[in-house]
């Protein structure tokens, strides 16, 4: 019966993944998947969180269903967090929030949602590349037809800003574009302040739709600072998207944390999407995971938990901008090496694209046990003051192979 069946397509993170798994040197480096590690290269634990698991434990709510759409509360808290308290946007219950499987789920769940809208019936969604690995095959699963644009320019380390606004000014009305919130995965590369503004202006006058993704929260910047783009939007008057994570900025990584806000034009529109988006996720899961949305909340209405964790996540962004310039110094400085390493200055968040190509990554598996994809994106979090100098040392021999060849 299932002869037919083909394998699935290669997933390069996967395949890395395992290839790094397997791998039992102790010289062995992990800067791959996209985890905040600790200095030791492990899984890095909030207290905030270790405090609200006892408060959980204590109150012991059971393991019952949470209504489909996820805890009104959370939802709530997950808002404010997104689009401010004094939100005029959220305040006129304009925004429809459900919980999703996490920031993937909620893209999936907005990407079927819009294209079972009538508006978006024809629409092309653009993303611009390098782009997260999952945007093309999960629109393209619910029907979607992508279309690809240059987002970042490795000889400037900066959005190729032109380029995005020539593409949002030819693409047709209605057309859907996908935009990072913060810390652009994967080349941590990010619009400034009036580039939001800039942008705003040009989506607006072109009628295409913001469909934003955001899962770094807080690592880059301020979580107020983070979303400002998101909140500019709502500002506006947009209808939009938004897909939260809770995973990066709460290490709640396998609890598949997430929130889908849909914002529409008043409140009995709003009324009609959640309860389409009720449906669609009736339909498909049910109901998502507990456990993550239960500590999350309990830490967004508790004011100490609440600043404990934000002084823990400014701890965290303090430490992925000290990697950088600790490798940068190294590259730059210490061992001259050959290239250009601006861009570990230039951008935020847990990535960074590094001048190098397929041939240097291989020897650097296979030599020394580094391990990152083949288009040079490292995890800054996974370089700790054991191993920073040995990447660095590395990195140089294989660049400087290659250029006497």
């Amino acid at each position: 019966m299932f002869e037919d069946v083909q394998p699935g397509p290669k997933d390069p993170m996967f395949d890395l993944k395992k290839l790094a798994d397997n791998d039992t040197s102790p010289q062995k480096i992990d800067l791959g998947v996209g985890v905040y590690r600790n200095e030791e290269g492990g899984y890095h634990e909030l207290q905030a969180i270790k405090k609200a698991k006892k408060i959980l434990d204590e109150t012991n709510p059971g393991h019952d269903y949470e209504l489909t759409t996820g805890n009104p509360s959370f939802l709530n808290n997950a808002a404010t967090l997104m689009f401010g308290g004094n939100s005029k946007t959220l305040n006129a219950k304009k925004i429809a929030s459900v919980q999703t499987i996490s920031g993937t789920g909620a893209c999936h769940l907005a990407a079927l949602f819009l294209r079972r809208c009538k508006a978006f019936a024809q629409s092309i969604v653009y993303v611009g590349t390098p782009a997260w690995g999952n945007y093309e095959p999960l629109l393209k699963l619910v029907g979607f037809e992508v279309r690809k644009y240059t987002y970042y320019d490795p000889q400037t380390h900066v959005v190729n800003f032109k380029n995005l606004l020539d593409t949002v000014t030819n693409a047709p009305p209605k057309s859907i574009f996908i935009l990072q919130g913060c810390c652009q995965n994967p080349t941590g590369a990010d619009l400034s302040q009036a580039q939001w503004r800039t942008l705003a202006e040009a989506m607006k006058k072109a009628l295409v739709f913001p469909f934003f993704d955001i899962a770094y929260q807080g690592l880059g910047a301020s979580p107020d600072n983070d979303v400002y783009g998101i909140q500019l939007f709502a500002e506006k008057g947009f209808e939009m998207v938004v897909c939260q994570s809770f995973s990066k900025n709460f290490g709640l990584y396998g609890e598949r944390c997430g929130v889908l806000h849909v914002v529409t034009p008043d409140e009995a529109i709003c009324a009609n999407v959640r309860d389409q988006l009720r449906s669609l996720i009736r339909w498909e899961f049910s109901s998502s995971p507990a456990y993550g949305s239960r500590l999350v909340n309990i830490i967004l209405e508790n004011s100490n938990l609440k600043e404990e964790w934000l002084k823990e996540l400014s701890a965290m962004r303090n430490r992925l901008v000290d990697n950088r310039k600790k490798l940068y110094r190294s590259l730059a400085d210490v061992y001259k090496t050959p290239g250009s390493w601006e861009a570990l200055l230039t951008t935020t968040g847990l990535f960074c694209y590094l001048p190098l190509v397929k041939e240097q990554i291989v020897k650097l598996r296979e030599r020394f046990h580094i391990y990152l994809p083949d288009n040079g994106r490292i995890n800054v979090a996974g370089l700790n003051p054991t191993n920073l100098g040995s990447v660095a040392s590395a990195i140089n021999e294989v660049v400087r192979d290659a250029s006497k060849l």
